[in-house]
């Protein structure tokens, strides 16, 4: 029976054969005839090494997997960490493909997968996946699960890792639907670099909205790719916060001011943040503090600017151990938090976000790369020579 439209009622495995093309200015997909076929990835075998692009064969998605032909892939520091051999273990298998930041569209899935879930479906992976519910995941919070299986880690080998033209997801339940995002290769960024702010700043603001007055400040130390989107969502989620941001690269502190509102911004390198951010913030306080780099000295330096019953919130592994004073721990009740990733449904509140335009996501993609020039893209995150967040557009 047809349907007059392209249908892929009765799809039982194809790949290459399922490609957005523009048609009179509107994405459709186009299905040839195949079964299976390879497609092009970037493939991790020694550390330090260039990735080597190859022909993969496909997957075929099975039961609630889901096969995704890649939009874009945000181009993440932890990858580079594990490239580098910095992480202890990681990648899980090798030979594998990295890359936990992506997007794209549902090329084929399982015949668990529900009917909601369409071929062609724009979405975006959330990739803190898990082996086994607890009631962390029962709770939605999938990110603290006890046995974890994330994409980031390479424990999925050749197939798990978006630095290729497709990629399969475990279950239906981590992707996010992303029609109405008008930059879906852009969008990508907002799964890991647009995420784990979020649930950073939601966190952080929920534990100090007793204290924190309308005029008061909250700090930002490091405005990379994440520390972005942390000065937006503060600005979305408590307007009545002053906000200032603190990086060492000039370049960065511009581009914080042009994607948020920000009351002050501060040069590390050329003064002492300390003594500047005291001046700043005057008879105010700070009931907040968000670190996004995590460098050893950090704790230590900035802890003592928070208010009483303020928190510090560390998103960055910048370091493996840090130190702070007990004593004005207790006697401050000082919270001294970390914070990891994002939920699914953080994602789809992030997404929400994005689609009613709260969200300067596409302004934060200041470079996109193509697959085959993802060791060039490596070596300028390895020299820091960029702000913003970096991706591999596949279209």
């Amino acid at each position: 029976m047809s349907c007059g439209a392209p249908c892929f009622c009765n799809l039982s495995f194809m790949l290459n054969h399922i490609f957005p093309v523009k048609y009179k200015d509107r994405l459709v997909f186009r299905v040839m005839e195949s079964k299976r076929v390879a497609y092009k990835a970037a493939v991790f075998y020694k550390y330090k090494e260039p990735f080597t692009i190859q022909m993969i064969e496909a997957p075929e998605p099975k039961g609630e997997q889901v096969l995704v032909k890649t939009a874009g892939a945000g181009l993440c520091h932890t990858d580079l960490h594990i490239w580098l051999g910095e992480i202890p273990g990681l990648p899980e298998v090798v030979p594998a493909v990295l890359g936990h930041e992506p997007s794209g569209y549902v090329a084929a899935k399982g015949d668990a997968v529900p009917d909601h879930i369409k071929i062609g479906m724009k979405v975006l992976v959330q990739g803190a996946y898990y082996t086994e519910d607890d009631i962390y995941t029962l709770k939605g919070h999938n990110v603290l699960a006890t046995k974890p299986k994330p994409s980031w880690t390479g424990a999925y080998g050749l197939y798990g890792g978006a630095y290729a033209e497709y990629f399969l997801v475990p279950s239906y339940r981590y992707l996010v639907n992303a029609e109405g995002l008008d930059d879906l290769v852009a969008a990508a960024t907002l799964t890991d670099a647009g995420l784990t702010p979020y649930r950073a700043v939601k966190r952080g603001l929920s534990l100090v909205r007793e204290f924190a007055e309308p005029g008061d400040f909250v700090v930002v130390v490091a405005v990379g790719g994440l520390g972005l989107f942390a000065l937006q969502y503060v600005n979305i989620l408590a307007p009545y916060l002053n906000v200032i941001a603190v990086d060492v690269k000039d370049e960065a502190l511009d581009l914080a001011s042009k994607v948020a509102k920000i009351h002050s911004t501060i040069n590390a390198k050329k003064e002492d943040p300390v003594k500047k951010i005291k001046e700043i913030v005057g008879v105010r306080k700070i009931p907040l503090i968000l670190d996004f780099i995590g460098l050893e000295n950090n704790v230590p330096t900035y802890l003592p600017l928070l208010a009483p019953g303020g928190t510090y919130v560390l998103v960055g592994l910048g370091a493996l151990q840090t130190s702070f004073p007990t004593q004005d721990l207790v006697l401050k009740e000082w919270n001294i938090i970390g914070s990891y990733w994002g939920s699914v449904a953080d994602l789809k509140e992030v997404v929400e976000l994005a689609r009613k335009g709260l969200v300067k996501y596409k302004e934060i993609t200041t470079k996109r790369w193509k697959l085959d020039e993802i060791n060039e893209a490596f070596d300028t995150m390895r020299k820091g020579k960029y702000v913003g967040r970096m991706v591999i557009a596949f279209e």
